[in-house]
């Protein structure tokens, strides 16, 4: 695993899973992370867990049971209209209401149970948020993310002047490093 290249306040996402439609999430992991923060970045990424599971259960058995309806009806009338998918649209939402219902339930029982951690997770952010900028960019700067403009050298290209495709650009090798 990469080491954590995020400065406080950051999350990295990316892009949508193929089949649940669920993007990943990288959050910040403060090194001096407390009980309370680490409670509440863990139930955030269970939820988020939980809902690509969810998704990619859900959207798998609507296109499986789709399939298999196309085929049906291929074999029955020799096509498969707008209308006959508009038939199995609605009968999957009548089968499916049930787990729906449950899933729904199920986030908002998550989502009132995160409030007082997240609470005291943003209180307790606040209280060290000065020392740990700073610290975090200390970090980053050890990491070469930030450089002095006034060291000697060669000169370091600016972002607004980098038109060499051989450059490097950092947010995208970020990016890269974590999928």
């Amino acid at each position: 695993q990469p080491p954590n290249t995020l400065l406080p306040g950051q999350f990295l996402v990316g892009p949508p899973h193929t089949i649940s439609n669920i993007r990943p999430v990288k959050f910040h992991v403060p090194a001096d992370e407390t009980a309370a923060e680490r409670q509440y970045r863990e139930l955030r990424e269970h939820a988020a867990q939980r809902d690509h599971e969810f998704w990619l259960d859900n959207n798998t058995r609507f296109e499986q049971g789709k399939q298999d309806f196309e085929r049906r009806m291929l074999d029955e009338a020799g096509e498969c209209t707008a209308d006959d998918l508009a038939r199995y649209f609605k009968q999957y939402q009548e089968e499916s209401y049930g787990r729906h219902l449950a899933y729904n339930r199920s986030v908002w029982r998550r989502n009132v149970q995160m409030v007082w951690p997240g609470v005291k997770a943003w209180a307790q952010e606040v209280r060290r948020r000065g020392r740990r900028r700073t610290a975090a960019l200390a970090r980053h700067a050890e990491q070469g993310y930030f450089f002095d403009a006034h060291a000697p050298g060669p000169e370091r290209p600016r972002a607004d002047k980098a038109k060499d495709k051989d450059e490097v650009d950092r947010r995208a090798e970020k990016i890269r490093s974590y999928y």
